[in-house]
């Protein structure tokens, strides 16, 4: 259950200052400086707990208090009175309109917090699932994998499943789930100090599978997008709130966006083809510290094996010194058909052997939550 907290308070950079703190408690916030807009916004979003400062533009704060308790709506919601009037007789009278608790500004934002929290009985947050799909260059079938990935967990588990397309430059998730939709992950970028449920619902696309989508912006007509890796932290952090799974389509570089990602993943599939130019990248990626932190949390994904002239497996498993986790054969034919059609091959043609290299990617993915096994 999502946590709201409705902020009322004309001190727009306290408000924003708080409103920052909560989220990252994966709290669903909601901000007026006015108490009329307050008001309403307690009657349309049903908050958790309403924070007040009692010196609003427009009515008496003291004053708003005993309305909203006169509410049947918010009478129950606790209200925590935040405000720079730090006397006797102004803590006195917020209680004595119905303040369930009184904090004068500027508070230690950790007193704050467990104050909020108390009123709120707010539990510790918690976050879905992240699995990032990386691969060691641009045409391993890292986007193949990744939307399959997505459509196979959500099938498996019936879960909320988010996809995200972070390969700005050419994300070709939306072609092969074919998915036409106005919002893409650029709509997010000016609005990320109110990311809700509410605007990441109207931003991302629903795929048939049920599967959340979350599309990389075009590049062609508005020139590219710059994604700086706290963008894609905060994005993720908040989609981690609200799913069960998150897969992320990463782009085949590490550039500091995709390495945020990483590092943040619960487990990351590396996708490459049994050719040297791939390996060398794997094996790269591999010796510079295994950038998530954890040898353990990395699943090797050799794609497209065999292929004429191409590398043999154990040659592969030699050169980087540990097994390949998961075979996806190559079927080109096959592959092609599901991309030009825009339909997964585990939906269209879950029993192929191309398909079933995937689905055991999905299981490994579930293993670690008891899933699976």
């Amino acid at each position: 259950m999502v946590t709201r907290v409705l902020i009322i308070d004309p001190d727009v950079e306290a408000a924003a200052t708080l409103r920052v703190q909560l989220e990252e408690e994966g709290i669903e916030v909601t901000s007026t400086v006015t108490g009329q807009a307050g008001l309403l916004r307690a009657e349309t979003t049903h908050p958790n707990l309403v924070v007040l400062d009692v010196d609003v533009p427009d009515v008496d704060g003291y004053h708003l208090c005993r309305t909203l308790r006169a509410s049947p709506t918010s009478a129950a919601v606790p209200i925590l009175i935040y405000s720079s009037r730090g006397s006797v007789p102004d803590k006195v009278a917020g209680f004595e309109a119905g303040a369930s608790d009184y904090v004068v500004k500027p508070a230690a934002p950790a007193e704050l917090l467990a104050r909020i929290r108390t009123l709120a009985r707010l539990e510790e947050p918690t976050y879905g699932r992240l699995i990032t799909v990386w691969g060691s260059k641009g045409g391993v079938g890292t986007s193949t994998i990744a939307s399959n990935l997505a459509v196979a967990l959500r099938t498996a588990t019936g879960k909320r499943v988010s996809l995200v397309d972070a390969s700005v430059l050419g994300g070709t998730v939306g072609v092969l789930l074919n998915i036409v939709y106005p919002h893409t992950l650029a709509d997010l970028l000016p609005r990320l100090d109110a990311l809700d449920s509410e605007l990441l619902d109207s931003v991302m696309a629903r795929h048939s599978s049920g599967v959340q989508v979350l599309l990389s912006p075009p590049w062609g007509v508005d020139g590219l997008v710059h994604l700086e890796a706290s963008h894609l932290e905060r994005i993720l952090n908040r989609l981690r709130q609200i799913s069960d799974y998150v897969v992320v389509d990463t782009a085949p570089s590490v550039d500091p966006a995709t390495v945020a990602a990483l590092r943040r993943a619960d487990q990351s599939a590396i996708v490459f083809t049994p050719e040297m130019s791939a390996l060398r990248n794997v094996r790269v990626f591999l010796r510079m510290g295994r950038v998530n932190g954890d040898a353990e949390q990395l699943l090797l994904v050799l794609n497209r094996y065999p292929i004429k002239g191409g590398l043999r497996l154990q040659d592969v498993e030699s050169a980087l010194e540990r097994p390949v986790d998961v075979l996806v054969p190559n079927d080109e034919a096959l592959v092609l058909y599901s991309i030009n059609r825009g339909i997964p091959l585990v939906t269209s043609h879950p029993r192929s052997p191309v398909s079933r290299g995937m689905l055991q990617l999905a299981q490994l993915v579930l293993r670690p939550s008891g899933l699976g096994k």
